[in-house]
Parts: structure tokens; C-alpha cells; sequence
């Protein structure tokens, strides 16, 4: 499973690091974090960028390679994530998108290995998400209002989790909701 993993991100990385890759867009969010359980403290703020699809993509419907980074505000847990982005227009200015990829993380996977009455895993069980695993999948949904050809804002869900199958035992996953302003490049 780590090889499709290290796969996928190389997949990625290619794909937005060919000399003909260009970014799409820039987007920088506000991030409201673990919504389903409200355990982790503090906000997220969140970078993504956004690469032109390269043309081997267009028979899946040109999805456009990302790269995204969120960072919490209360030192719990950071998140990166490679990706694709499928993003479609229902009006001149309304767009919506869905993204799917492989994230890695520097929060807490588990506590069992730790003693019942340790402190630690008191505290961690109930502080902190726990995630079972350093790799994570990323699913993003999110809708955008083009103010002008090159600003939007929008708003978007996302989900990270190891799905049972990135590992074993714990999957907590974290849910987040957030607000962004995008930055487009020739759209």
C-alpha cells in the first residue's frame, strides 16, 4: 500500500512539475477544523495551489493537478496533500470542484501503545484526532463566485481519513469547512 502511495504523490508531483506545467490558480483559506467531533482546537489556514491539466488527463475529464498545505493555529495538527481537481462551471461566474488525493500529517495516529492510565494517552484521547495513519485521503468539495476573471471566493468541505485501508485500527478523520479567496491565472 505505501508503494501505490509513493506512487500517486509521484504521479502528482510529475505532473505539476513537467516544464510545461503552469499554475491555474492560487487559492489561501480560513479553514473551521475538526467539525465531527470538535476534540483539536484552533483554525486551519490552508494554501493551494492549482496546475494546468496536462493533456495525457483529458480522457478523466482533465483534472488538474494541486498541491495543498493547512497549518493549525493551535499547534494540533498540519496537513499536506497532492491531488487532483476536477472543476466544472454552471454560469459565468459559478464554478464547483471535487478533488481526491493522498495527504500526510503530523498529528497523533494512536494511543493504544500506551498504558491505560497514562497521562499521556488520557490527554492525546482526548486533545487530539486520531488518525492511524501518517498518509490520509483528501476529498475536497467545494463552490467558487468569480468576482472579477481573476478573483474568487467560494467555500468548500473537506474530509481526511485513512479510509481502513492507509491503516489499521484508528480512523477518527477530520472534517473541516472553510471560506477562501482564489487567485486564477489565465483560466
Amino acid at each position: 500500500m505505501r508503494n501505490f502511495i509513493v506512487s500517486g504523490l509521484a504521479l502528482v508531483a510529475l505532473t505539476a512539475g513537467t516544464a510545461q506545467a503552469q499554475i491555474s490558480e492560487f487559492r489561501l483559506g480560513v479553514v473551521a477544523h475538526d467539525l465531527a467531533r470538535n476534540i483539536e482546537d484552533g483554525v486551519q489556514i490552508s494554501g493551494q495551489i492549482v496546475f494546468d491539466s496536462p493533456d495525457f488527463l483529458s480522457p478523466v475529464w482533465s483534472p488538474r493537478p494541486y498541491l495543498y498545505g493547512s497549518f493549525n493555529s493551535a499547534g494540533n495538527t498540519n496537513l499536506g496533500a497532492a491531488g487532483f481537481l476536477w472543476t466544472g462551471n454552471f454560469s459565468e461566474r459559478w464554478s464547483v470542484d471535487g478533488g481526491f488525493g493522498v495527504a500526510y500529517h503530523d498529528g497523533v495516529r494512536d494511543v493504544s501503545q500506551l498504558p491505560p492510565s497514562d497521562p499521556d494517552r488520557i490527554r492525546l484521547a482526548n486533545s487530539r484526532a486520531l488518525l492511524g495513519s501518517r498518509f490520509l485521503f483528501h476529498t475536497q468539495l467545494g463552490l467558487d463566485y468569480a468576482v472579477t476573471p481573476s478573483v474568487a471566493v467560494g467555500v468548500y468541505y473537506e474530509h481526511f481519513s485513512n479510509g481502513q485501508i492507509l491503516g489499521q485500527g484508528r480512523n477518527q478523520g477530520l472534517d473541516e469547512i472553510g471560506a477562501r479567496i482564489s487567485w486564477r491565472f489565465g483560466r
